[in-house]
């Protein structure tokens, strides 16, 4: 019998690698969950803007305009995370939109959509919506996640 052979790691990890891990993750709650796993979408979005703020530098003071709020969110995003090659966050009254161009994430919305499930979960759109309610005390709805070939679009309601 072949005795184990302990490996170890003498590279950097590959971060494209953990985000393809991760993505598969994912991409696995979803299969599982199915609709349900929109529960799950205000405590990521909360633990992910916690983050952002505690670890990133996020912060939400010196303005109440919230294009201005939400802004600061997309340079921690994409500027300082890495999260898309470019992101923005547009309010239109009670109509907010995230865009992104290359999401690491994008993969797993895709396998999704070609397996026939539709997303009801983006966590950084559910951190746009735990910011809006951290400023404004309002609760924002997901209406809908759109793919295209290499962007994800997230339209939102600001209630209240």
């Amino acid at each position: 019998m072949t005795e184990s052979k302990v490996v170890e790691r003498m590279n950097e990890r590959s971060e494209e690698m953990a985000t393809k891990i991760n993505n598969l993750m994912l991409y696995g709650i979803y299969k599982v969950l199915g609709a349900g796993a929109r529960g799950l979408g205000n405590s990521i979005g909360e633990e992910l803007l916690n983050i952002m703020m505690e670890e990133y530098g996020l912060h939400f003071e010196g303005s109440t305009d919230p294009q201005e709020l939400l802004n600061r969110l997309t340079m921690v995003m994409i500027e300082t995370i890495g999260f898309a090659d470019r992101g923005e966050i547009i309010i239109n009254g009670t109509n907010v939109a995230l865009k992104l161009k290359n999401p690491m994430d994008l993969h797993s919305i895709q396998l999704l959509q070609k397996n026939g499930i539709k997303p009801v979960l983006y966590p950084m759109a559910n951190a746009v919506a735990s910011a809006i309610k951290r400023f404004s005390g309002k609760n924002v709805l997901i209406k809908g996640i759109k793919l295209f070939d290499d962007s994800i679009e997230v339209d939102m309601l600001i209630l209240g």
